[in-house]
């Protein structure tokens, strides 16, 4: 059975604040706080993720104490033939609320390099900073697409390097190799856009296992 108190337990003994470990798993701190206060019962993702952050098997998070038996159920009381339908409870002030649409914006954003280069940098930065600690997952997914971006912009730099030295030694050899960089140039926003897309169909399929090559 899951234990709020050894989470909170196993963090203290590792040292790590509350903030720090919001940071690292990509849940929010005000999730992290009613998690380790009882208030909330965390879903399988997000143990999953204070888990790996912490270094410690799912296990570690279970209470030593063995389950209380169940007691008996009472007699269903008849109900009234006209009942009041409860009003749907409300989410916790400050609570990270899922949001489906918001992680494929996160993802979406980079396409701003079509605008101009290192808005796919720029743009996704700032939803991940304003959303991070507010919408469940935006943190790991903000992290994961501003990761990916920052590897695709210094291979775009290096093969226009490369493509540099490739046309000195063609000139020095008199060697042909008519449009260079222009095939970079297709070929490196091409190979964006595709990740972009591929990732976001993983994304609706409510897989956030994205963008495996990251810096």
């Amino acid at each position: 059975m899951f234990s709020a108190a050894r989470i909170a337990t196993i963090r203290k003994s590792k040292g790590v604040s509350q903030e720090v470990l919001a940071e690292q798993s990509g849940v929010s701190l005000r999730t992290i706080q009613r998690v380790e206060q009882g208030d909330t019962v965390p879903r399988g993702y997000t143990l999953q993720a204070l888990a790996a952050a912490l270094d410690v098997p799912l296990e570690a998070f279970r209470s030593e104490e063995p389950e209380p038996a169940p007691l008996p159920k009472p007699e269903a009381a008849p109900a009234p033939v006209l009942a009041a339908a409860p009003a749907p409870a409300l989410a916790p002030s400050g609570a990270a609320l899922p949001d489906p649409q918001l992680l494929q914006l996160l993802n979406l954003s980079a396409l701003s390099f079509l605008v101009f280069p290192l808005l796919n940098v720029v743009v996704p930065w700032v939803l991940w900073r304003k959303h991070r600690h507010d919408v469940e997952h935006a943190g790991e997914v903000g992290r994961r697409v501003l990761g990916f971006q920052i590897l695709w912009q210094v291979l775009c730099f290096l093969s226009y390097g490369l493509a540099a030295v490739a046309q000195l030694w063609a000139h020095l050899y008199h060697v042909k190799l008519p449009n260079l960089f222009m095939w970079v140039f297709i070929g490196s926003y091409l190979l964006n856009l595709l990740t972009i897309g591929c990732n976001g169909w993983k994304l609706r399929q409510g897989n956030l296992n994205i963008y495996a090559f990251r810096l």
